[in-house]
């Protein structure tokens, strides 16, 4: 059975597009040494950083909110 190129296209442009798409891959933040110790003990006290605590400590690290797991 063979595949006309209209098709292919379609189905290449379905899977960009389409419903079931990926999201492009984040880009990973490479943490300095002394960033990763202070996001270490804040995990340590509390696993969800969440809220006023992790604004100051992205803030702290001049890193964005998003960036401090």
């Amino acid at each position: 059975r063979s595949v006309s190129a209209g098709s292919e296209v379609s189905q290449e442009s379905l899977l960009l597009h389409g419903p079931f798409a990926r999201k492009p891959k984040r880009i990973r933040t490479a943490f300095s040494p002394s960033q990763l110790l202070r996001l270490e003990r804040a995990f340590e006290k509390n696993h969800y950083v969440v809220g006023a605590e992790r604004k100051q400590l992205a803030s702290s690290l001049s890193l964005s909110e998003t960036q401090v797991p």
